[in-house]
């Protein structure tokens, strides 16, 4: 997917060094970072082009993360909660057999482990590499 298509959210989240690059063309994540990079570029009277440039500059690109093989990291501390499930949900479904993510939360996501094992079964590893008390990392594998 290229950095067109993803969400000012997943932007924010994945590359943190993107911050200031969209912060110096008004974009931000207001509708809960929902709109692509094209969609807010273009509200915003920017060339999506030019914010493309900016950001490969600040270290962003496609490229860097699928030639380091780094798992994606989702991060669902700043969304509302009824935003949380459904990210991780697909993003899970988008991963192959053999993938995986890093989910950063702000509590234990014990309720998440019950409702993959429920609606995915068989289907997910989990693994926690940071227990609390203010920040949880699970690392949840697509196995089967």
């Amino acid at each position: 997917m290229s950095l067109k298509q993803r969400t000012i959210a997943e932007i924010s989240m994945r590359w943190p060094e993107a911050g200031p690059v969209l912060e110096a063309h008004g974009i931000d994540n207001c509708c809960g970072g929902a709109h692509t990079l094209t969609e807010a570029a273009e509200a915003h009277g920017v060339a999506v082009d030019l914010v493309l440039t900016e950001l490969e500059d600040a270290g962003v690109t496609e490229s860097d993360e699928a030639a380091a093989g780094a798992e994606p990291v989702v991060d669902v501390r700043p969304l509302p909660p009824r935003e949380k499930h459904p990210k991780v949900f697909a993003t899970f479904d988008a991963l192959p057999v053999g993938g995986a993510l890093q989910l950063v939360n702000d509590h234990d996501p014990r309720p998440l482990f019950y409702q993959m094992q429920a609606e995915r079964p068989g289907q997910v590893g989990w693994d926690p590499q940071e227990q609390g008390p203010e920040r949880w990392v699970i690392r949840i594998a697509k196995v089967a």
